[in-house]
């Protein structure tokens, strides 16, 4: 299924999907990190329902809730999450250049993308000291990696395509959607021109060398000195 099929069809109960204990602790510290963003125009894509649209909004961002489903951005909107809403992909994102002071991608909608082209795409429309802020699903998950070694599977093989699949249940049939994972190093690398930092989500965030690694998510805090 393609990626706008699949969460259109999670849009309706997305949130309670993704409300264990595991998930509420990861939107606790990806709160503290967006909270502690300068106000400005502020793009959130891959906005989903419109978690982390709201908190930035009630903050005082102006905020364009963005998202390459149509459910989810008809569930922002019903939340009223963001001031403007746009249906948009990732990689191809529709804005002048120079158009925001801040760019948020946070729960992994890079994981559906090229990250490259959604590097391109946010070089364009961020302006100058403009800031980045990001999470993707992380290759060496060491949680996943330990999971799956225990359970006699090889993730050795996974790690070396560095992609996957998520499959769930929706409307009584099972549905899923094809993802590619990341590494600190390839991020690093991609986004090498922006000042940054990195960090891991286990799920606190952790940015000592070494741990900042292996947790589940990847954390990228940057800002486009260029």
């Amino acid at each position: 299924m393609d990626k706008r099929s699949f969460y259109d069809s999670l849009s309706q109960d997305y949130d309670t999907r993704y409300s264990d204990k595991l998930n509420r602790e990861m939107r606790k510290e990806e709160e503290k990190i967006i909270k502690k963003l300068p106000c400005g125009t502020t793009l959130d894509i891959g906005c989903g329902t419109g978690y982390h649209s709201k908190i930035l909004k009630s903050n005082g961002h102006v905020v364009i809730a963005a998202d390459i489903s149509y459910g989810m951005v008809k569930k922002a909107r019903s939340n009223q999450a963001g001031n403007y809403y746009i249906v948009a992909d990732i990689e191809k994102l529709p804005f002048r250049k120079d158009t925001f002071d801040n760019v948020v991608s946070i729960f992994g909608a890079l994981n559906h993308a090229n990250i490259s082209n959604f590097r391109e795409s946010v070089d364009f429309c961020l302006k100058k000291d403009g800031r980045l802020i990001f999470t993707a699903g992380n290759i060496y998950n060491i949680s996943w990696i330990s999971k799956s070694l225990k359970e006699g599977k090889n993730p050795f093989k996974a790690i070396k395509k560095r992609k996957g699949k998520i499959s769930v249940f929706s409307g009584g049939k099972k549905i899923s959607v094809r993802i590619r994972y990341y590494s600190k190093d390839e991020i690093d690398n991609i986004f090498s021109k922006y000042d940054k930092k990195i960090g891991s989500l286990y799920p606190k965030l952790i940015f000592i060398p070494i741990l900042n690694r292996f947790g589940r998510y990847i954390v990228f805090i940057g800002r486009k000195s260029f």
